[in-house]
């Protein structure tokens, strides 16, 4: 993943100017057919009004996750632009089902989209000139700070001193939207199934994501579609929603959750060209507040609403947030604005409610397993592998069907520079996979395998083909995921499904056992590929769908 350290190595930091060799050269890549049957287990379509930006981007996108939370090194001059990006012009839910009753699927097309990006990023780099010096959502910024972050956007597009020119704030803003979205020929066919795309620094395309996050989710979804999927890419896909704020310190208004379930619920019901199959968040620091506040409250209702009436396939957890997935009575949260009055008894208290409901119902739990988007000082920890252990040999949820996301990493014994625990959390999981018949583990954010020139690529898929000769097993358990959108930051991120194919091969892995990570082990975890609870609710809702009547009836 793109961490606070590598922006800052690629100049996001305001210690200096360091542009990345390559940038803004073309690459070619060969995109790979995949089976019918193949599933992105793990992805996000929501936009900049879905979570709280500056809470976000401050405390989990750019901080340092082992740094108090109320020290930001970072430039925040950085953080002010970003938010003024990913606010301008970006739709609420009420407004997009609205555009969906009244118009139906209708995603632009790629050079219409990344035209409103580009007009949505100069909104947000005119608004970010006209209040240069001022302070903004508690964001402690300098104009000098800002005249820098300017100048470094203009230094990497080619229009270096353009702020000193005679063009006026609104003029400059659009003349670096537009040298930002220059065409890249992103997915373009050069030539058979080549493709190619423009290489940007991560500064740049973290300025670029900004603006995809900006757009209607159903073009999020539809940009998705474009890189990944089509009659021979990916056809299913699963996005998570997220459920943050009630651990960030900024105040900010989010769309509510059940609009939230609402849209994605219409959008999967009649998504015309992939099978849409959603995630409902729950935060257990805010179930327990409600329990608080009114003991008689129903705090799986969204969750019970989103899988029994509203076609979604499981439940996502950010245990990084600040939680465990069991034993919270020794974890004590100092960042959160507010914290029940029963401490961390009170969070396990919640978790086990959703345990225990969705081991009832076949519903299968996907969690955040990498050290990283912690929002409270080394709680990266709390995602580790072996905090489920705890879970799993409880009566009744040894069958809980679990998905331990962003496997492959290896970052836990990595060289200096990062902090670790000194045992690699793949070795731990892998361990754990004979014991709970359900585990599963997906490949999202795979970079360090899926970019060809990563430095960290002979290291990680050294340590990768060790593991999965020492327990072949593992290949049944392993599921292919993207991260979409988040993995949109990286620069690379077209390329990610040749990668990780490329990946897979140079494992050796053959064409049955491809095809086992590529999908059939998703459809597993799902509780698509034989009958069930799970098998019925999806069957019901998604009845008359065409990828779902093509590939499950």
């Amino acid at each position: 993943m793109i961490t606070r350290r590598r922006l800052m190595q690629q100049g996001v930091g305001l210690g200096g100017l360091s542009l990345v060799s390559g940038c803004g050269a073309i690459r070619e890549y060969f995109q790979p057919e995949v089976s019918r049957t193949a599933i992105d287990i793990h992805a996000h379509i929501f936009n900049g009004r879905d979570v709280p930006i500056v809470g976000f981007l401050q405390q989990v996108i750019l901080r340092d996750p082992h740094a108090p939370v109320d020290d930001m090194p970072i430039s925040e001059s950085f953080l002010k632009l970003l938010t003024k990006i990913m606010l301008s012009g970006t739709p609420g839910a009420a407004q997009e089902l609205d555009t969906l009753n009244t118009r139906g699927f209708d995603p632009l097309s790629e050079p219409d989209v990344l035209r409103r990006d580009e007009q949505n990023v100069a909104a947000g780099l005119a608004a970010f000139s006209a209040e240069m010096g001022q302070q903004t959502a508690g964001l402690r910024t300098t104009r000098t700070e800002e005249e820098q972050v300017l100048d470094q956007i203009a230094a990497e597009v080619g229009q270096a001193g353009l702020r000193n020119s005679l063009q006026t704030p609104e003029n400059q803003a659009r003349i670096l939207a537009a040298q930002i979205f220059r065409p890249d020929n992103a997915g373009a066919l050069t030539q058979g199934e080549v493709r190619s795309y423009r290489y940007r620094s991560p500064f740049i395309q973290t300025i670029r994501w900004a603006g995809l996050l900006t757009r209607p989710r159903v073009d999020i979804l539809a940009e998705l579609g474009r890189l990944y999927g089509g009659p021979t890419g990916i056809r299913m896909f699963s996005p998570s929603l997220v459920d943050f704020s009630a651990w960030f310190s900024t105040n900010e208004d989010v769309t509510p959750l059940e609009n939230l379930i609402t849209l994605l619920s219409a959008i999967a019901k009649d998504y015309p060209d992939a099978l849409v199959l959603n995630f409902a968040p729950f935060c257990p620091l805010r179930a327990a507040l409600e329990t608080e506040d009114d003991p008689g409250v129903d705090t799986l209702r969204h969750v019970k609403r989103a899988v029994l009436e509203e076609g979604f396939a499981g439940v996502k957890l950010y245990p990084p947030m600040g939680f465990l997935p069991a034993g919270n009575d020794r974890v004590e949260i100092t960042w959160a604005p507010r914290t029940p009055q029963a401490g961390g008894a009170a969070l396990d208290a919640e978790l086990f409610k959703l345990y225990n409901w969705c081991a009832e119902n076949e519903v299968p739990i996907k969690t955040h397993a990498n050290n990283s988007i912690a929002a409270g000082p080394d709680t990266g920890v709390f995602a580790a592998p072996d905090g489920w252990r705890t879970v799993l040999d409880r009566p009744g949820l040894k069958d809980l069907r679990l998905n331990l996301a962003h496997f492959g990493g290896f970052n836990e014994s990595a060289p200096a520079g990062a902090v670790t625990t000194g045992t690699d959390w793949e070795e731990s999981l892998v361990e754990m996979l004979e014991l709970y018949p359900n585990l599963y583990f997906d490949l999202s954010y795979w970079t360090d395998a899926a970019d060809p020139q990563s430095p960290e690529r002979p290291r990680v898929m050294q340590k990768m083909s060790a593991l999965i000769a020492r327990t072949p097993m593992m290949i049944d358990r392993m599921m292919y995921g993207s991260d979409w959108s988040m993995i949109g930051r990286e620069p690379i991120h077209p390329q990610y499904l040749a990668g990780v194919q490329t990946a897979l091969s140079d494992l050796t892995l053959d064409e049955a056992q491809s095809e086992r990570v590529m999908g059939g082990n998703a459809a597993r975890y799902l509780g698509l590929a034989s009958g069930g609870q799970q098998r019925d609710r999806l069957a019901a809702f998604f009845s008359g769908h065409p990828v779902y009547e093509e590939i499950f009836c």
